[in-house]
This record gives structure tokens, C-alpha cells and sequence, in this order.
């Protein structure tokens, strides 16, 4: 076992040959192990004194016999142990996309197999593979079958041979290679044709920096989409580069990246991938973003910035109590249909279904949030409620109908398309809610004068469902028995069903001294 090559211990511990030789007032031959988990080893490298070699992390290292460790396997020696010499009954499975996987053993339906012709993902994560091997063999291994290969946690070491072992499997077009640190070669562009039929890339949790990925544009010329997550990733660009100018520049047909579990503080770093040509769905859950900036912030033509962006998924950041503002900003991009954005602070103490409203009547552009598609209907009363909501405010600071201008700028800083939609909407109405956000409703059966109008108080945060036993209970009215509500919200509208049981009143935009028809 050489320097640098890694090593698998009987626990399934994993390291990196660091030292080689002898101890002073030992015998024999040692090797100094860096391992992946600090908490396997015990020192930095040193030995009384002596340093024998170093670790990233105080802990990392050990001295271990040569005995005590294994080194690793080529690829197709764990292939034809993994999947044609293991006796396990194994069942392939095939899957929503059509391919047939067999994870361990040998392929379902055959006795004794010589390839693996017809199994179309290999699961090697976890093993030993280390190298390619003999490439005539691989090849006649797997004759042009191999769509997906998971190389997850094993002991590579160099993309040279991830090339290797890609270029003797042509149908290759999903890799997974999470939990490895590989060296990147000195030319990317050196096993571009080995790598060229790769369009997903999986490759997180692998302390790979932003440069070294930005590499992979050289090495994949037709990767479509790149998980690079859980990589401590705080910026998104060299760390010698500091313009806010710079972008990401190559990833010709990328479709997807997802950047999910990072430490991404500033929304200008997310502003570098603007220019990606094809780029249309990113994910950033899990990072540090307080904030979110409009196209064109990072100066420039802000109609080329994000062009085809359709999907964000931003959940589990940071965005501040006062970033409603940054919801408002996400309008300024007009491609985006579907939108992630839930355990942020801005939502704290707002209800889902309240904090979905706003969000909803703040991007006009929105079909589809946390994955639920938003219909006319829904849209309509999102708006109502927004204007309902927010109406006094804009009263308080001088707004009016009629003079758009009336209202102070900091209440638009805050409501940009407020005017738009009460243009759309109109003002609500006037009658004024009871204390604690009671709603002061009138019930009355249009069908059925032999049942007297009451008036009921009700908090706007109760579901229609608690409405409706309400009005069972009054009018004793049986469970058995049929009943729609519809409302109206001024005299010569018409009447708005109330049909979705578990949204609250307020969904509905309800006012108090609104009338519910009970038909």
C-alpha cells in the first residue's frame, strides 16, 4: 500500500495512507492512517514527539499494521463478486424508469451468469473498488447495458480512473460518487470523451471546492444535472475571485443544480449562476440565505439573468421576518412556475394557509407551491386576502382608491403589487371585525323562510368545517342532511361557494358582516 491510496479497515472504517515505515522502539512496518471519521483515530500524526505525519483534524490519526487494513479492488472484481458469484437469492427489480437493478448476487432467472447483460444499475457503494482493472474485461462484463453506477463511499482516488471505468460502459448515463475525494486531473478536458454520455452527477458530501467543480463542466461537456450537497460550500466562485461581476461560466446543458445542505450566506453568490444557459430548477434548502435580490442586481442586462429558471426550492434558510421583501423580489423572475420556500423566519407565527396566501397574491407569475398547484380559484382568494389583510394599513398611511400616489413609499417597499391587486379586487368591505378577530357573520336560507337569519361570531382562523357544525347545531340541521354554503361580500355580487372544509375562513377572505347562504 503506497502513500495516499485509501484503506478500508474490518469495521468498515475508512482512511487515507499518510505514513509508511517503521516507529522508533517498535518492530516491524506501520501504516499511518488519516481516517474520514476523526473520532476512528487518535492523534494528529505524531508518536512521542515525533511527527510522523498530519492530519486536518487533531484526531484523525493512527498507526495500524498492515494486516490491519485492506486495500482496494478493481472494479471488476467487486462487479462479478458483488453480482455473479454471491449465492444470496437476489429478485430484480425494475423500476418506474425502466431499469433492472440487482443490487447483490445473481440476476433473478439465471442460474449461472457469465456478464451481467440485461441488469442496467449497479449499487457497488460501500465496496472497495479503487481502479478500473482490466478494461477488455469490464467491457465484456457489461456489454453496453450499464445506465446508472453508484461508486458511493468506496476507495477511489483519481477521476482518471472514474474515466476508466465510464469509458468502458457507453450507456453510462448516471453516476454517483458521493462520499469519495477524488484528485481532479491536471486537463479536464483529458477524459471529457470517456465521460461524455454522463448527464446526472452525483456528488456530495465530497470537500470539493467551488474551482474544482466548476472543472466538471470541462470533464461532463453533457451533464444535465449536478447534486454537489453537503459540501461546506459558502460561495460560489474562487476563492481568489471577488467581483460581484463574476459568473459561472461553461455547464452548456445544465438543467438541474442542487446545492441543498451548504453554507451559502449571500444571495450574490447564487446571483454568479445567472448566466447558465439552460439552467431551470435550483435548489438551495438548508443554507444560510437572509435575503433574496432581484434580477438584475448584480448589474448588467437583467433580462438575461436567469432566463429559463422554472423551479426554486429554497426551504430551511434564513430569510428574515423583514424578507417579505425577498418573496416580492422573486417576481422580478418571470420564467419561475414552482416554488419551495417553507421554515424560513419570515413565516414564523403566520398559519400555513395564511403564509401560502400571501405568497401566492405577492408572485402573479406562480403555478405550482410546495408541490401543490395553485388553481384560479385559489389564486383569487389569496389576493382578496391579501388586500383584506393589509387594507387598514394602507388607510393609516393616506391610500386611497382613486390616488395611487396617496400612499407613503415605504408601505409599497413592502407591498409592491398591493395597488395592482386592490385595482383588481376593490376594497374591501367596511364593516369592521369584533375584537380579538372575530368574524360578526350573517346566516340566512334563501330556500327556506320557515328558518329566521341569526348572526353568528366566529374567529376567521377556525376551518368552514367549524362553521358548518355551527350552523348545524342552531338550526338542527342532521348530519345526514345535504348542505352547501355560499357568501356574498356586497349586495348585486354573486355568490362565492364555500366548498374546502379544512381551509380556515380567513382562506375565504371573509369580513365580518358578510352573509353565508345556507342552500
Amino acid at each position: 500500500m503506497g502513500l495516499g491510496e485509501r484503506v478500508i479497515d474490518k469495521n468498515g472504517e475508512r482512511g487515507t495512507v499518510r505514513f509508511e515505515g517503521t516507529l522508533a522502539d517498535t518492530n516491524g512496518e506501520w501504516l499511518g492512517v488519516e481516517w474520514d471519521d476523526a473520532a476512528r483515530g487518535k492523534h494528529d500524526g505524531s508518536r512521542n514527539g515525533t511527527q510522523y505525519f498530519s492530519c486536518q483534524h487533531p484526531t484523525a490519526g493512527s498507526f495500524v499494521r498492515p494486516a490491519a487494513v485492506t486495500g482496494g479492488r478493481s472494479v471488476v472484481e467487486v462487479l462479478r463478486h458483488r453480482h455473479l458469484e454471491v449465492d444470496d437469492k437476489v429478485e430484480a427489480t425494475t423500476l418506474e424508469s425502466g431499469l433492472v437493478v440487482s443490487a447483490l448476487g445473481q440476476e433473478a432467472g439465471r442460474s449461472k451468469a457469465e456478464d451481467l447483460r440485461g441488469v442496467q444499475c449497479a449499487y457497488l457503494h460501500g465496496t472497495e473498488v479503487s481502479h478500473c482493472g482490466d478494461t477488455a474485461e469490464l467491457k465484456a462484463l457489461c456489454p453496453d447495458n450499464i445506465k446508472f453506477l453508484d461508486l458511493s463511499q468506496t476507495l477511489l482516488t483519481e477521476w482518471t480512473e472514474v474515466a476508466a471505468i465510464a469509458k468502458c460502459l457507453p450507456s453510462l448515463r448516471k453516476l454517483e460518487l458521493s462520499d469519495n475525494q477524488l484528485a481532479f486531473p491536471a486537463e479536464p478536458q483529458s477524459v471529457a470523451a470517456s465521460l461524455s454520455g454522463v448527464k446526472t452527477l452525483q456528488y456530495n458530501r465530497t470537500n470539493a471546492k467551488w474551482e474544482q467543480i466548476c472543472m466538471l463542466s470541462g470533464m461532463m461537456p453533457n451533464l444535465e444535472e449536478l447534486h454537489v450537497c453537503q459540501n461546506n460550500l459558502t460561495q460560489l466562485r474562487p476563492e481568489e475571485a471577488s467581483s460581484v461581476e463574476s459568473v459561472v461560466e461553461g455547464f452548456p446543458n445544465l438543467r438541474l443544480l442542487n446545492l441543498e445542505i451548504n453554507k451559502i450566506e449571500d444571495w450574490m453568490e447564487v446571483m454568479r449562476l445567472r448566466h447558465l444557459p439552460k439552467l431551470e430548477r435550483l435548489i438551495l434548502n438548508d443554507n444560510q440565505l437572509a435575503s433574496i435580490h432581484s434580477v438584475g442586481s448584480a448589474g448588467g442586462d437583467p433580462s438575461k439573468d436567469f432566463t429559463c429558471l422554472q423551479y426554486l426550492s429554497i426551504n430551511e434558510n434564513r430569510l428574515l421576518n423583514s424578507s417579505w421583501g425577498s418573496v416580492d423580489n422573486l417576481a422580478s423572475y418571470s420564467r419561475l412556475k414552482d416554488l419551495r420556500i417553507r421554515d424560513n423566519p419570515c413565516m414564523e407565527g403566520e398559519a400555513v394557509e395564511n403564509s401560502r396566501m400571501l405568497v401566492i397574491a405577492r408572485l402573479p407569475q406562480l403555478e405550482v407551491l410546495h408541490s401543490s398547484v395553485i388553481f384560479e380559484k385559489e389564486r383569487q382568494h389569496a389576493e382578496q386576502y391579501y388586500v383584506k389583510r393589509y387594507f387598514s394599513e394602507f388607510e393609516r398611511q393616506g391610500g386611497r382608491l382613486e390616488e395611487p400616489q396617496s400612499v407613503g413609499q415605504t408601505f409599497y417597499m413592502h407591498h409592491r403589487r398591493y395597488f395592482q391587486l386592490l385595482q383588481k379586487h376593490g376594497e374591501p368591505p367596511r364593516a369592521m371585525r369584533t375584537k380579538g378577530n372575530l368574524l360578526s357573520l350573517h346566516i340566512a336560507f334563501p330556500d327556506d323562510t320557515s328558518k329566521k337569519p341569526k348572526t353568528v361570531n366566529v374567529p376567521d382562523s377556525v376551518p368552514l368545517a367549524t362553521l358548518k357544525g355551527m350552523i348545524r347545531r342552531l338550526y338542527r340541521i342532521g348530519p345526514g342532511d345535504p348542505m352547501r354554503l355560499t357568501y356574498i361580500v356586497k349586495q348585486g355580487d354573486a355568490e362565492r361557494h364555500l366548498d374546502e372544509d379544512k381551509r380556515p375562513l380567513s382562506y375565504f377572505a371573509l369580513e365580518a358582516g358578510n352573509c353565508i347562504l345556507v342552500r
